[in-house]
């Protein structure tokens, strides 16, 4: 039986660079484990997407402010 680790993030009051270190930290022990994952929101207070974060420098994507950073972090994985 497998385990999946769902509706999970960090809220965009958290600072930037605390977040992507525990979101790093997190997906590393969930790949080792062999568990699955979904991002709490793609778009809202947790996610890539307008996120509403004061201390990230976003890139413009269709019109959304888009986090590239976090992007990355959970592409990796």
């Amino acid at each position: 039986m497998g385990i999946h680790v769902g509706e999970w993030g960090a809220h965009n009051r958290t600072p930037h660079a605390v977040a992507l270190a525990w979101m790093r930290d997190e997906l590393d022990l969930w790949r080792e484990a062999g568990w699955g994952w979904a991002l709490w929101n793609l778009r809202g207070s947790f996610g890539v997407l307008d996120s509403g974060r004061e201390d990230v420098a976003y890139e413009d994507f269709k019109g959304h402010k888009l986090d590239r950073k976090m992007l990355e972090v959970l592409r990796k994985y």
